[in-house]
């Protein structure tokens, strides 16, 4: 049994002061460990049959997800998706969250420091325009790297810890798991949506890794629902995939997704709030693109590291 997770709405009597050093702690104490015996099955291993051509991805209900079958589905399909996972209860509170600290990140309202004060260690960590040029590439999509606000930060590690994710990471990753600066990010897509390139976050974050994501998306989105879920390639890579005819040196194009995966083609799955999709740095996937989406879609994305093999280049925080 776990505790029962801290209502988003004791956010505004936290003492910001205090959180934001501790978040800094948090960045500037992080060490890399000796890498564990066992490891989990992120790194480049040969994929498990996947089932049948065409097989979409497997799910699961959150009282039933386990380490073990998270390493099954990520062998086999390259991701699960785990329904109910965050307790239906926080799913508005959270949203208001993203709403203030992106609303604040963006200088658009202000808004009292539980959604936005920045830590002294993000400038320390993220020098020479940096910092700056990592704000303008989320203020530009509708996101907000989490750091900048130190209080949502600490409930959000209280309330995964109180979801049993913790040892669930710990188990699946081998090792303790850390977290990251850029990697750790409140969303609200704009709309219209702009064509997003296919890509694999190993591209730029490095392929020799220890890693699970989490993302969970608050509002219903995916498939025709009206707002923008994930466009996803349901099966196990084993590298990184070249970018021949893509815009980016980090992205793949449509074409060759087309091309490469006839067997496992593109699927875009209906997530309802609350739901979770986990999955690696070497999942192909993109953000849904149609032209028809009428609703923003509120997300938490959060990159989970072996403490032995974070990528030093998206700025390591321990949990």
């Amino acid at each position: 049994m776990h505790s029962p997770p801290p209502k988003a709405t004791e956010l505004e009597s936290r003492c910001v002061e205090d959180d934001a050093q501790r978040l800094s702690l948090r960045i500037r104490n992080w060490r890399p460990t000796t890498p564990a015996p066992a490891r989990g099955t992120t790194r480049a291993t040969e994929p498990e049959p996947a089932g049948p051509p065409g097989h979409g991805l497997p799910e699961i209900q959150a009282r039933n997800l386990t380490a073990d079958v998270l390493r099954d589905a990520v062998r086999t399909h390259g991701a699960l998706l785990v329904r109910n996972l965050l307790p239906e209860a926080l799913h508005p509170e959270l949203v208001r969250a993203i709403d203030r600290v992106t609303a604040a990140c963006d200088g658009a309202e202000p808004f009292t420091r539980h959604y936005y004060a920045p830590p002294d260690a993000l400038r320390e960590k993220m020098p020479g325009g940096e910092l700056g040029r990592s704000r303008a590439f989320h203020r530009d999509s509708g996101s907000a790297m989490c750091a900048e606000a130190p209080s949502v930060a600490e409930v959000l590690l209280q309330l995964y810890e109180s979801l049993g994710l913790k040892a669930l990471f710990t188990d699946y990753l081998s090792e303790a798991p850390c977290l990251s600066v850029k990697k750790w990010v409140l969303r609200k897509t704009r709309l219209p949506v702009h064509q997003a390139g296919w890509h694999q976050d190993g591209a730029f974050m490095g392929a020799d890794i220890n890693s699970i994501n989490l993302w969970i998306p608050l509002t219903r989105c995916g498939g025709d629902t009206g707002a923008p879920g994930m466009d996803v390639v349901p099966t196990r890579l084993t590298e990184i995939v070249a970018a021949n005819g893509a815009l980016f040196d980090w992205s793949v194009s449509p074409e060759s997704v087309n091309d490469h995966f006839r067997d496992t083609p593109p699927i875009a799955p209906v997530f309802n709030a609350g739901d979770a999709l986990l999955f690696d740095h070497l999942f192909l996937h993109r953000t849904q693109y149609r032209s028809d989406f009428q609703r923003p879609r509120y997300a938490i994305e959060t990159w989970f590291f072996g403490q032995s093999a974070a990528p030093l280049n998206q700025v390591p925080v321990t949990w």
